[in-house]
């Protein structure tokens, strides 16, 4: 089976020119490698004409999913890999799409990412929250995602409206309709994009939480939905509590443990999860700024 290689840039100079080369390492002949630019003003244009292979489309000032699905609707082969600018694949990955996709059940698969080698603590704590076996998955990140092309057009392709998270709004989709993702752990990618210091981490989950509350999928009473209200609420008690303190010292404390108190309780559920108990300090103040920034957009939401 035949592989259309989808990967929508913009401003990607730093990453394109090593994600291009793992891309064509891998593929066959007979696979695509289309690549969608939203109006690059630095050099990626230039490296990505340096490709022979690679098919170039530009569709300056439009959404991610957008330039996902205008590369889709270019491709002609029956499976549609989703690769990002900063993903560098890894070796074998053709190898294993091929063999997961022999299963006629399976509609679509994909892996998270792996941690660079210079990874730092916010990525080594937040990223490497991995499946180490095979599963099934609710949703898999848009930048090592691969689809049966039939099943992407059932599903009407990825939802434009969406700036960011159009991965888990597909992947509710498809689950909805009863088709089957699988993560497959050995179908294997490199991040290199990741947010690398707590302003960045904060801001890439302020800019995700937005298109999540602005998703057709979207439920109120989703786990991580509910785990920021309920944030929310704590602050407000400490809030309260810090100031009482001013009279009586033992509200400092609750204060203090009220804001730490969700971020707590998901942390340690997380360390349980993927046995990382040796993160939790990290994760606690890492789900503490992922709750602040979905808690500021769920104040906007029109209810």
């Amino acid at each position: 089976m035949n592989i259309s290689f989808i990967i929508p840039v913009l401003n990607s100079e730093k990453f394109i020119r090593q994600c291009l080369q793992g891309v064509l390492s891998e593929a066959s002949e007979g696979d695509e490698v289309i690549v969608v630019d939203n109006g690059s003003t630095d050099d990626t244009v230039k490296i990505i004409r340096s490709f022979d292979r690679v098919q170039l489309l530009i569709y300056p000032d439009i959404t991610v999913s957008a330039l996902r699905n205008r590369g889709a609707s270019s491709s002609s082969n029956s499976l549609l890999a989703f690769i990002d600018a900063d993903v560098i694949l890894c070796e074998n990955w053709r190898k294993q799409v091929a063999k997961i996709f022999t299963d006629k059940h399976i509609h679509a698969s994909g892996s998270r990412y792996d941690l660079p080698e210079d990874a730092c603590w916010i990525e080594r704590a937040w990223y490497a929250q991995k499946k180490i076996e095979k599963c099934k998955a609710k949703y898999i990140n848009s930048g090592n995602l691969i689809v049966r092309a039939g099943v992407y057009e059932t599903l009407g392709g990825f939802d434009e409206k969406l700036a960011s998270d159009e991965d888990c709004d597909f992947g509710k989709r498809l689950n909805k309709k009863g088709y089957l993702m699988m993560e497959v752990p050995d179908i294997r990618t490199v991040h290199l994009g990741n947010p690398k210091s707590l302003k960045a981490f904060y801001r890439k989950e302020l800019w995700h939480a937005t298109s999540v509350l602005a998703s057709k999928s979207f439920e109120i009473f989703n786990r991580p939905t509910i785990m920021s209200i309920l944030f929310g609420i704590t602050l407000l008690v400490s809030f309260t509590c810090l100031a009482a303190s001013l009279l009586v010292s033992v509200s400092f404390i609750w204060g203090v443990l009220s804001v730490l108190l969700i971020p707590i309780i998901t942390a340690m559920y997380r360390a349980y999860q993927f046995n990382m108990y040796r993160y939790v300090p990290e994760l606690t103040l890492l789900w503490a700024i992922f709750y602040s920034a979905r808690i500021k957009n769920i104040l906007k939401y029109p209810f």
